[in-house]
């Protein structure tokens, strides 16, 4: 009985070892990354613009998804969301900005994690 026990023990202590490979697990984050991060400055004196209209346009599917965020002039939006847009970029009283398609996808990495489009405009008054 003594020798049944200590063959379970050992067997039970040989299958909790390490993985096979030897590699750490990959733990993935849930952190939702943004497709776009944005900053948007004045043309004629470089300082960050609040209060900019971004619409991401997709199709025929438009939304204003893009917010400012703690930091003045910077914007994201477009979270978790491959695709390719077209953005248009506003302010009262200065040029609006309508950009060529630009592509947000995915990294090749384990988690496939939003790569986000890291872009700057600068905005001419009008």
């Amino acid at each position: 009985m003594r020798f049944l026990v200590v063959v379970i023990c050992c067997v039970f202590m040989i299958s909790c070892g390490s993985d096979d490979n030897g590699d750490d697990p990959v733990i993935c984050t849930t952190q939702a990354f943004p497709g776009f991060e944005i900053q948007i400055t004045n043309a004629s004196t470089g300082t960050a613009l609040s209060g900019v209209t971004i619409t991401a346009r997709e199709g025929n599917t438009f939304e204003e998804v893009l917010e400012e965020t703690a930091t003045l002039g910077t914007y994201q939006g477009v979270f978790e969301r491959e695709g390719s847009y077209v953005l248009v970029i506003a302010l009262t009283g200065f040029q609006t900005i309508i950009t060529e398609s630009i592509t947000v996808g995915r990294l090749e990495d384990v988690c496939t994690t939003l790569d986000t489009q890291e872009l700057s405009f600068s905005l001419t008054e009008l």
